[in-house]
């Protein structure tokens, strides 16, 4: 997986997302869920915008690109 180049830490998609699992006939399903960080809006018209944040040192690792909404 990728690393926080401020802090070196490993850094896994469970960070960022709810991940839900199942047992189903004994083979372990895992779904992703939710967003866990922040969203902030950018202006009327938009879509809002993720801010992918470190879980372990919590500086800003970058921003979702924003999509007009028609």
């Amino acid at each position: 997986m990728s690393k926080c180049p401020y802090c070196n830490v490993e850094i896994q998609l469970a960070d960022f997302f709810e991940v839900i699992e199942k047992e189903k006939k004994g083979i372990l399903k895992k779904r992703i869920g939710d967003f866990k960080g922040e969203r902030i809006n950018v202006g009327i018209g938009f879509n809002r915008v993720r801010m992918w944040v470190c879980p372990s040192c919590d500086k800003i690792l970058g921003f979702s690109e924003s999509a007009y909404k028609s």
